[in-house]
């Protein structure tokens, strides 16, 4: 039987672990980032893939209306094939500017990263009349390294040439920081 000295206490204790599981239930602010940008970074499940999804989304443009998006899928550990990212360049306009300009070169310290095969090409109407143009390329994690290890990282798509800021390249630096994979799987 429990004397009657200890049922506050218990009550006590009682409340005291029920406010922390409410309070951890329902906490929905995520733990601040060590990374310095504006990006918006979400993970969700993507029910075709039937995979976990990560997609960065950066409001700034780079230059001539081009932004940056990047995505990529968890994949389980175990498997041997290496993580791969892809890098989208999104530019809305009027009318499309960079449909006869498929090449995109990607720039670290003025050394060329190498893609997963060549570009590709979208465009998707959007609203008010635009076109969203979408130029995507392929990179395998240890590709994205070299590009975010540089200090200096430069795009050019057809004849429009321009750089990634500092912020970009902090956005890419904590997906990176997501999708990294086991240590061995890295070193090869």
């Amino acid at each position: 039987m429990i004397p009657l000295k200890r049922i506050p206490l218990l009550l006590a204790i009682l409340l005291t672990f029920t406010a922390t599981g409410f309070a951890q239930k329902f906490c929905t602010v995520p733990p601040p980032s060590p990374f310095k940008h504006n990006a918006l970074i979400v993970t969700s499940y993507d029910p075709q893939a039937g995979r976990m999804k990560t997609t960065l989304e950066h409001p700034r443009a780079l230059g001539d209306g081009v932004y940056l998006y990047a995505s990529f899928f968890y994949q389980d550990r175990r498997l041997r094939s290496l993580p791969t990212i892809d890098i989208y360049f999104v530019a809305p306009s009027k009318k499309p500017k960079y449909r006869d300009s498929h090449d995109l070169s990607l720039f670290a310290d003025n050394a060329p990263t190498s893609p997963l095969g060549a570009a590709q090409y979208y465009t998707e109407s959007a609203a008010h009349g635009l076109t969203v143009e979408k130029i995507k390329i392929t990179l395998t994690y240890a590709s994205l390294l070299n590009l975010i290890k540089a200090r200096r990282v430069t795009a050019r798509l057809g004849a429009t040439e321009f750089e990634l800021t500092n912020n970009h390249l902090e956005s890419l630096r904590e997906i990176a920081m997501l999708m990294a994979p086991p240590t061995n799987l890295a070193k090869r």
